[in-house]
C-alpha cells in the first residue's frame, strides 16, 4: 500500500513556499506521492474553495526540481476544461522533466458555473472525456498519431517529446459513481475516488474485480485508491470522528482504519491533512510517517 499527500495549492496555505516545504517535507518522510487539485474559476457560489487555486500542472513542474523521487500526481485534472493536445504536450514533458514521476488523475468535472465561466457544455463533459483520453492515448504512444471525433481531429503530425513512461503515465480516473468506475475500468490504469468509506470502497471493488475479467484485466494492472481527510488528534476527548471520517482521529484508530481501507481492496491512498495552523500539518505528515504507518506493517 502508497501514501501520498494532497498539496496546498489552494485554500488558505496556498502560498509558493508553503507548497513547495510540504512537496519536501512529503518525500523526506517516505510518501509515495505528492498531489494537486484542480479549479480553474472559483464561482462566489462555493468560497470554501478559498480564492486562489494554483494551476496543478505547473505547480507539479515548480516541485518536479525540488524533489527527486516522489510521484507527482493530479487529484484530479477537470479533462473537458483543456485542449487535449496542448494537455497532452504539458503532461509529456513533465514526465520528462521529473525523469518519468507523473500519475495522471483525471475527472468529468461537476462545477456547472465552472463550466459556464470557461464556455465549456456542461452536458457534454462525458463525452468530451472519453474522447480527449482517446486523443492523449494516441498523441503519446503513436509514432504518426491521428484522430478523428466529435471535438478533436488530427493527422499528418508529429508528436515529441514522447513520455518517459511507456505507453504513458498511468491514468487515474476519479469520481464515485458508476460511470466513473466504468470509465476507469474501461479507459484508465486507476480509480481514484474520494471520501468513501472501506465498506463503501469495498463494495464497488467487488464491481470492479467483475468489470477488469471482461476488460481481460487483473487487479495487478489496475489500482484502487481513494483521497480522504487525515487529522490527526492528541486523545480520544478530542477526536472528530463522524463514523465516516475514520482517519480524523487518535494514531492508533487511524491506523486501524487504513488497515481496514487496505482490506477493502484499497492500494494507494492520498491525505489531504487537516490542522489549525500550518505547525499541525507538518506535525501530522511527521506522526503518520514515524509512529502510524509502522504500526500498519507498511
Amino acid at each position: 500500500m502508497k501514501f501520498g499527500i494532497a498539496l496546498p495549492n489552494f485554500g488558505k496555505y496556498a502560498k509558493k513556499d508553503l507548497i513547495s516545504r510540504v512537496a519536501i517535507i512529503a518525500e523526506e518522510l517516505g510518501f509515495d506521492s505528492i498531489w494537486t487539485s484542480d479549479h480553474i474559476v472559483v464561482p462566489d457560489s462555493h468560497e470554501g474553495f478559498g480564492n486562489i487555486f494554483f494551476e496543478p500542472l505547473i505547480t507539479l513542474t515548480h516541485l518536479a526540481e525540488r524533489t527527486s523521487k516522489i510521484y507527482l500526481g493530479t487529484s484530479v485534472i477537470i479533462l473537458p476544461y483543456r485542449n487535449p493536445i496542448v494537455l497532452a504536450k504539458m503532461i509529456s514533458t513533465l514526465d520528462i522533466l521529473s525523469n518519468g514521476r507523473v500519475i495522471f488523475g483525471l475527472g468529468v468535472g461537476w462545477l456547472q458555473q465552472e463550466f459556464g465561466a470557461i464556455g465549456v457544455p456542461y452536458e457534454e463533459r462525458g463525452s468530451m472525456t472519453d474522447e480527449y483520453i482517446e486523443v492523449l492515448k494516441a498523441l503519446w504512444a503513436k509514432d504518426t498519431p491521428s484522430f478523428k471525433g466529435m471535438y478533436s481531429e488530427f493527422s499528418d503530425i508529429s508528436f515529441l517529446p514522447k513520455p518517459i513512461q511507456k505507453p504513458y503515465p498511468p491514468i487515474w480516473i476519479g469520481g464515485n459513481s458508476q460511470r466513473a468506475i466504468e470509465r476507469a475500468v474501461n479507459m484508465g490504469d486507476g480509480w481514484h475516488a474520494v471520501g468513501l468509506t472501506p465498506e463503501e470502497i469495498k463494495e464497488k471493488a467487488s464491481k470492479i474485480e467483475e468489470l477488469l475479467v471482461h476488460k481481460r484485466k487483473t487487479r495487478r494492472d489496475f489500482v484502487i485508491s481513494v483521497r480522504k481527510n487525515l487529522q490527526v488528534v492528541k486523545d480520544k476527548k478530542h477526536r472528530v470522528s463522524d463514523g465516516r471520517d475514520i482517519l480524523r482521529s487518535t494514531p492508533d484508530k487511524i491506523a486501524t482504519g487504513i488497515a481496514e481501507y487496505r482490506e477493502s481492496g484499497v492500494s494507494h491512498m492520498v491525505f489531504q491533512v487537516l490542522g489549525g495552523t500550518f505547525k499541525v500539518v507538518i506535525e501530522a505528515m511527521e506522526i503518520f510517517s514515524k509512529y502510524i504507518r509502522p504500526a500498519v506493517g507498511l
